[in-house]
């Protein structure tokens, strides 16, 4: 658990943000400047607030009032930079020890590090011989073999390219699902994100504007125009039900397995297990909506919802739909009107198996 209240004085702002963080990952949106790598310096002890506490897992590691500010190496906190700054005249295995810490009872040994960060075979190569995705993996290694009690990730995406981003988000995932830990993740990218989790912080000009659920957020109007239509993703966890090689379709089924989607798995090049639970990624844009079911179609998803909630975006209308989970589906303001699209209304959520992205 973290709990944060603070505030930090900046060139042009003060930075005042009260949240508690429990085991999971939370994400830190919001645009440069806007104060996100000064709350998580201040967290890892690299900023000092005018202000405020800190406490990581019932230990104050500062109190203005009680004059207490631990120095960074007694936080317990794993802080891995934008582009992990790796010893370059060390190899991989050499970086992964660094930061390993000896007579202290390790969440992962450094054999589960890197069988979970599948860095195996980098073990006696030097930093620049290796993909910045393998980098950056290496970072978080070294930052988990700290055994922290708290794990911040700085725009870890920003480095890397569309491929190697895609590379790095199930080992992520793999890291949320073995270590309970609280992770921060900061990004101004919210799509990258919203691919992790939907527990979001919002920051501008050192404010925090909005925190919580994601879907929350979005049913704010005021919020909901700062995240940007552009942005926007649906991403859910869903469990294999079964596999199909001659057609290389999956179908994957949510919590009460009546809603069931075929995922083309191309992009994945994983082969997925019955009961296997995976990260499912949907663009807004992808989904079409239809007030009947259509037949004799080659779309092969058509899901059955109720709209909860409609927001205006210029010439969009992004709507909301229950469909056993929330569906986020943006359409023209004109196409809204011609099928008289409103709150309430039962509609069918269309969208092919090929625009679908698969993680974990």
């Amino acid at each position: 658990m973290l709990r944060v209240n603070i505030k930090l004085k900046r060139d042009n702002f003060d930075l005042v943000i009260n949240e508690q963080f429990d085991s999971g990952i939370t994400g830190i949106f919001g645009a440069s400047g806007s104060g996100k790598t000064s709350l998580m310096h201040s967290v890892a002890g690299l900023a000092t607030p005018n202000k405020g506490t800190i406490v990581i897992n019932n230990q104050t590691v500062f109190d203005s009032v009680a004059k207490i500010n631990l120095p960074i190496h007694k936080r317990k906190i794993g802080y891995v930079l934008q582009e992990g700054r790796l010893f370059p005249h060390m190899t991989v295995q050499e970086n992964l020890l660094y930061g390993f810490k000896k007579n202290i009872k390790q969440q992962l040994t450094f054999n589960e590090v890197v069988e979970l960060l599948n860095i195996k075979h980098l073990l006696n190569s030097k930093p620049k011989k290796i993909s910045g995705g393998e980098r950056q993996r290496t970072a978080i290694g070294r930052a988990l073999l700290s055994s922290p009690k708290l794990l911040l990730l700085d725009e870890p995406f920003s480095a890397l390219d569309s491929n190697l981003r895609d590379q790095i988000l199930p080992f992520l995932i793999k890291i949320h699902n073995s270590v309970r830990i609280p992770i921060l993740i900061v990004s101004h990218d919210l799509s990258d994100l919203l691919k992790l989790t939907n527990r979001l912080i919002l920051i501008e000009q050192g404010k925090c504007i909005g925190h919580g659920n994601y879907h929350s957020l979005l049913a704010s109007k005021d919020i909901s125009n700062k995240l940007g239509a552009d942005s926007l993703l649906n991403a859910f966890t869903m469990k294999v039900m079964k596999s199909n090689g001659e057609t290389g379709l999956t179908v994957f089924s949510h919590k009460n397995e009546e809603q069931k989607i075929k995922v083309l798995c191309e992009q994945s090049n994983v082969k997925y297990s019955r009961n296997d639970y995976v990260k499912i990624f949907i663009r807004p844009d992808d989904i079409a909506l239809s007030n009947i079911k259509l037949e004799n179609i080659t779309i092969q998803n058509q899901l059955e919802g109720v709209i909860t909630n409609i927001l205006e975006h210029g010439y969009s209308r992004i709507c909301i739909v229950d469909v056993g989970f929330p569906l986020i589906v943006k359409i023209t303001a004109e196409s809204a009107k011609r099928l008289e699209i409103r709150k309430g209304n039962m509609v069918w959520c269309l969208f092919k198996s090929v625009a679908i992205d698969v993680a974990g």
